[in-house]
């Protein structure tokens, strides 16, 4: 069976939209597609009688006068009221194809419609509206009347917002809506959105890197501590190099003896070729300090070393740190991932199939791993084709080639997911992040060597890799005051 359609956060709908634009989508023809959905609703909704449209500055208002348009076209007496003056170079081009039969309003109307037509702030808004969107939406509140929303009621969260009768997604559910007061109905629309735009992990992603504080100092950009090695000590050391590169202040290791790691890693160890239990006084400071946790990379299946990683992954749960849950310590956790209640505090699982398998207990699947996933279990199944999933929302990445069977891709890939999170990204933008860098990294070096690359060959290209990703976007270098 398919994947169920993602049910996706608000923030999602920008990062869609310059993908689909990336992918060749005339984004002017999705704003056609929306409004006329919206008509379609607002006819159905309202048979007789005339409809009041409502339209912000941005794009959302585009969609707002594009239906205006359609509607009085198709005859119907319409008022446009211009919340707030076009902004968006969309909202003022559909502003200037209104149709003169449409009365152009620049306060409340003094009769009733039929409906209002809410095209006023869209998905991009959070907080609080300011004026004068505030004092629109306080009189159509207090007006009562029948409301189409447009994406999402306008002022959602906020005690601004009308009851709305219903509201058009516009090519999915978003998850604000569900269950939230004063929204008594919402359904999806489908704009032919490209599916690569939003079921596929594309380059927009990286708009959710975490840029560096200008003024920033040592602890500012995040502290990331591993817990591995021992008995694969190169598995931790490509594991914490990958996450040096994604802008960490600080990367700790704790683990047991063995070869001297790189200067740049601060290294504490155990006694010993592998890990065991900690003395929790000396453990709990390094996490009480860390942004992050990354468990798993080199440790190994000896009893000790499970007893290690259930402390380890205990007391970060305890002290609130979000954890990257990689390789042995996956096996090692089994049970506790499978039976742990919701919670606050986040994680990112990273199983290869194998590893998967003993998470589901049993075949593995995208709608099985999907299903397994949650909002603060967050999925990364490494596959040809990866999935990422936090039981909401889902994306696919086929990127890769089949050097990345090498081994040392997979630390290097929970190195970055770890980095990413102690920056500041969350669970979900950390995999989709880490895992569109390093698979792009390695198929440019896959077109340059073939099989001749290892992961050390990936580190070293990291740094390009990223400055490619992010040059387009016009985030490099990715700095902010």
């Amino acid at each position: 069976m398919p994947l169920p359609l993602p049910v996706l956060p608000l923030s999602e709908t920008a990062l869609i939209d310059e993908a689909a634009a990336a992918l060749g989508h005339d984004v002017a023809d999705l704003m056609e597609r929306a409004g006329a959905a919206m008509a379609r609703e607002a006819a159905r909704m309202a048979p007789a009688g005339w409809i009041l449209v409502m339209c912000g500055a941005g794009n959302n208002g585009g969609d707002g006068y594009v239906c205006a348009r359609l509607l009085a076209d198709a005859g119907r007496t319409v008022r446009v009221w211009a919340v707030a003056e076009p902004g968006s170079a969309l909202c003022r081009a559909n502003a200037r194809r209104l149709p003169d039969t449409c009365m152009r309003l620049s306060a409340p109307p003094a009769d009733a419609p039929a409906l209002v037509i809410d095209a006023i702030l869209g998905a991009g808004m959070r907080g609080r509206p300011r004026e004068p969107v505030a004092s629109a939406l306080a009189w159509l509140k207090a007006s009562g009347r029948t409301i189409l929303a447009a994406d999402v009621p306008s002022g959602l969260g906020s005690e601004l917002m009308a009851r709305t009768a219903l509201t058009l997604c516009f090519q999915a559910a978003k998850q604000e809506l569900l269950g939230a007061p004063g929204v008594d109905e919402f359904k999806t629309v489908d704009l032919g959105i490209p599916p690569a735009a939003w079921l596929e992990v594309q380059p927009s992603c990286m708009r959710r890197f975490p840029p560096l504080k200008r003024n920033g100092h040592k602890g500012s950009h995040g502290e990331l501590l591993v817990i591995g090695g021992g008995i694969f000590p190169g598995a931790l050391e490509l594991a914490c190099r990958a996450a040096i590169t994604t802008g960490c202040d600080m990367v700790r290791a704790w683990t047991a003896e063995g070869p001297p790691l790189p200067p740049t890693i601060v290294a504490h160890r155990q006694h010993g070729a592998y890990l065991g239990s900690a003395d929790p006084e000396e453990l709990t400071p390094l996490l009480v300090r860390a942004s992050a946790l990354l468990i798993g990379p080199g440790l190994g299946r000896e009893p000790a070393t499970r007893a290690a990683t259930e402390q380890a992954f205990e007391l970060a749960i305890e002290v609130g740190v979000p954890v990257v849950v990689d390789a042995d310590a996956i096996t090692h956790l089994n049970d506790a991932l499978r039976d742990r209640s919701v919670g606050d505090t986040p994680i990112l699982v990273t199983p290869h199939r194998g590893e998967a398998r003993t998470l589901l207990g049993g075949p593995v699947d995208d709608e099985r791993l999907h299903a397994w996933a949650r909002r603060d279990r967050v999925l990364l199944a490494k596959a040809p084709v990866d999935l990422i999933s936090d039981g909401w929302r889902w994306q696919r990445n086929p990127r890769g080639n089949p050097r990345m069977a090498v081994g040392g891709t997979g630390d290097c890939l929970a190195g970055l997911a770890g980095g990413l999170i102690a920056r500041g990204a969350s669970p979900f933008d950390a995999a989709r992040m880490a895992v569109l860098w390093l698979t792009t990294c390695a198929d440019e070096l896959w077109l340059e060597q073939g099989p001749c690359y290892d992961a050390l060959d990936l580190i070293e290209r990291l740094p390009t890799t990223l400055r490619s990703l992010m040059q387009p976007l016009g985030l490099w270098p990715p700095i902010v005051d």
